[in-house]
């Protein structure tokens, strides 16, 4: 079958073969977000910083962003602008220690803070539904990540 794409001798479409994605260390200043910074990684905690995602409708549905813990010197405060919501928890404990669910409660956030009490490794990750942002996450500490309404 001719797709017009790119096919190996097995029929398997070739879109590049380089599923890199781009990482970079927030510095000192803080951030807005935009659409083409969907699929980055972000390393986080060498300095206090601010991050605005961006809205829902800017975003759209597929945008998605991780947040990676590479130094617990300053925290990092990742929120939804204005009404936009963040869905989701959270996880976080002392290693193999009653884990617990940030937030605690079934509550829409708007503001996520990795603190200075996480470690190296923790990680957020929001993605868009072009409606809401949903997260996952984990912590090796209690409360290294947090989820709170603004």
């Amino acid at each position: 079958m001719a797709t017009g794409l790119p096919c190996d001798a097995a029929g398997c479409i070739n879109i590049g073969g380089n599923t890199r994605r781009a990482v970079e260390a927030l510095g000192e200043s803080n951030r807005t977000l935009e659409p083409h910074d969907s699929g980055k990684i972000f390393t986080v905690g060498a300095y206090t910083v601010s991050v605005t995602l961006p809205t829902v409708g800017v975003a759209g549905n597929g945008w998605f962003v991780e947040f990676w813990v590479n130094d617990n010197s300053a925290a990092t405060t990742i929120t939804a602008p204005g009404t936009d919501l963040i869905i989701g928890h959270v996880v976080t404990g002392a290693d193999n220690n009653n884990r617990q669910l940030n937030p605690a409660t079934v509550i829409d956030t708007e503001v996520v803070t990795l603190t200075t009490s996480a470690v190296k490794g923790d990680w957020v990750r929001l993605f868009c539904d072009g409606t809401n942002y949903f997260i996952s996450g984990d912590s090796r500490v209690n409360n290294g990540i947090t989820c709170a309404a603004e």
